[in-house]
């Protein structure tokens, strides 16, 4: 009980502070959205889902423990399953992406160190590369299927240059890269650009 109590806490204290930072631009307008921020569906969500995986994973260790009277990884394993499905309560994609992934590199570890794989080197590097290369592959062909969250995060880190892209040249390859932006149309300067040039004696003619 005390686990969950605890998990609980820092669940929705989190998950509170999180909201709480949110509101404060609207704080002048709406002094009601702090409170509305601590009251909030999702403060419960993450709370109630950190609890009951901490509880629910402690309570199947030790009833396993206590039934075959030994201790083994295999009741890790069994815990884990049961209690993972606390996350109905918090139904997030980003958490369950970053759980997902942080397994697979618990269990690739774990299998580099019993032989079962093979180690390759700069793994980790090689592997951030690619992740890199596919996501901004994503954000220049396909600028609309990216998280609206994320992709807000792009433009505010890179000054708005992810918006600035011609994509309606893109288009040709049929990913809709120009859905996002239809009416986008950089400013091309005559000297360097033939589609500049063309579009300025059409605009004399």
């Amino acid at each position: 009980m005390e686990g969950f109590l605890r998990s609980f806490t820092m669940g929705y204290i989190v998950q509170a502070a999180v909201g709480c930072f949110t509101a404060l631009p609207k704080l002048t307008k709406q002094p009601s959205s702090l409170l509305q921020a601590l009251k909030h569906r999702n403060n419960f969500s993450l709370g109630a889902f950190l609890g009951l995986f901490t509880a629910v994973f402690r309570m199947v260790n030790c009833v396993l423990r206590w039934l075959r009277d030994t201790d083994h990884a295999i009741h890790g394993a069994v815990a884990g399953f049961l209690a993972s499905w606390s996350m109905l309560f918090y139904k997030s994609t980003s958490v369950a992406l970053y759980l997902a992934t942080k397994i697979t590199e618990i269990l690739y570890f774990k299998g580099i160190k019993k032989g079962w794989v093979p180690h390759i080197k700069c793994g980790d590097i090689l592997l951030y590369s690619i992740s890199t290369s596919i996501l901004f592959h994503a954000t220049v062909f396909e600028a609309h299927s990216i998280r609206p969250a994320y992709w807000r995060w792009l433009l505010k880190i890179t000054g708005g240059k992810f918006a600035m892209i011609n994509r309606k040249l893109l288009d040709i390859y049929g990913t809709q890269a120009s859905k996002l932006y239809p009416d986008f149309a950089p400013k091309l300067d005559p000297r360097f650009s033939e589609m500049a040039r063309k579009a300025l004696l059409e605009g004399k003619s």
